[in-house]
Protein backbone atom coordinates (compact mmCIF):
# COMPACT_ATOMS: atom_id res chain seq x y z
CA UNK A 1 0.00 0.00 0.00
CA UNK A 2 2.75 2.45 0.89
CA UNK A 3 4.56 1.55 -2.36
CA UNK A 4 1.56 2.68 -4.41
CA UNK A 5 1.24 5.93 -2.43
CA UNK A 6 4.69 7.25 -3.31
CA UNK A 7 4.14 6.43 -6.97
CA UNK A 8 0.80 8.25 -7.00
CA UNK A 9 2.30 11.24 -5.18
CA UNK A 10 5.25 11.38 -7.59
CA UNK A 11 2.87 11.40 -10.56
CA UNK A 12 0.70 14.12 -9.06
CA UNK A 13 3.65 16.34 -8.13
CA UNK A 14 5.27 15.78 -11.54
CA UNK A 15 2.03 16.62 -13.32
CA UNK A 16 1.52 19.81 -11.34
CA UNK A 17 5.11 20.92 -11.88
CA UNK A 18 4.85 20.16 -15.60
CA UNK A 19 1.63 22.15 -15.89
CA UNK A 20 3.08 25.13 -14.05
CA UNK A 21 6.23 25.11 -16.19
CA UNK A 22 4.13 24.83 -19.37
CA UNK A 23 1.91 27.76 -18.41
CA UNK A 24 4.95 29.85 -17.46
CA UNK A 25 6.60 29.10 -20.82
CA UNK A 26 3.44 30.02 -22.71
CA UNK A 27 3.10 33.23 -20.73
CA UNK A 28 6.69 34.21 -21.52
CA UNK A 29 6.10 33.50 -25.22
CA UNK A 30 2.94 35.64 -25.23
CA UNK A 31 4.65 38.48 -23.35
CA UNK A 32 7.58 38.42 -25.78
CA UNK A 33 5.20 38.51 -28.76
CA UNK A 34 3.26 41.43 -27.28
CA UNK A 35 6.41 43.45 -26.62
CA UNK A 36 7.71 42.81 -30.12
CA UNK A 37 4.48 44.00 -31.69
CA UNK A 38 4.11 40.95 -33.88
CA UNK A 39 3.03 37.38 -33.31
CA UNK A 40 5.67 34.71 -33.04
CA UNK A 41 5.05 31.51 -34.88
CA UNK A 42 6.48 28.27 -33.57
CA UNK A 43 7.79 26.60 -36.70
CA UNK A 44 8.13 22.85 -37.11
CA UNK A 45 11.91 23.11 -36.85
CA UNK A 46 11.78 25.15 -33.65
CA UNK A 47 9.18 22.77 -32.23
CA UNK A 48 11.44 19.82 -32.98
CA UNK A 49 14.39 21.56 -31.34
CA UNK A 50 12.31 22.32 -28.28
CA UNK A 51 11.09 18.74 -28.09
CA UNK A 52 14.62 17.38 -28.28
CA UNK A 53 15.73 19.77 -25.55
CA UNK A 54 12.89 18.61 -23.31
CA UNK A 55 13.75 14.95 -23.96
CA UNK A 56 17.38 15.64 -23.09
CA UNK A 57 16.28 17.30 -19.86
CA UNK A 58 14.09 14.32 -18.99
CA UNK A 59 17.00 11.94 -19.63
CA UNK A 60 19.16 14.03 -17.31
CA UNK A 61 16.48 13.94 -14.59
CA UNK A 62 16.04 10.18 -14.80
CA UNK A 63 19.77 9.56 -14.52
CA UNK A 64 20.06 11.37 -11.16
Amino acid sequence: MQNANWKRNALIVGGVIGAVVGVAAAQMLVREAEQGGEGKALTAGKGLQLGMLVLGLLRQLTSL
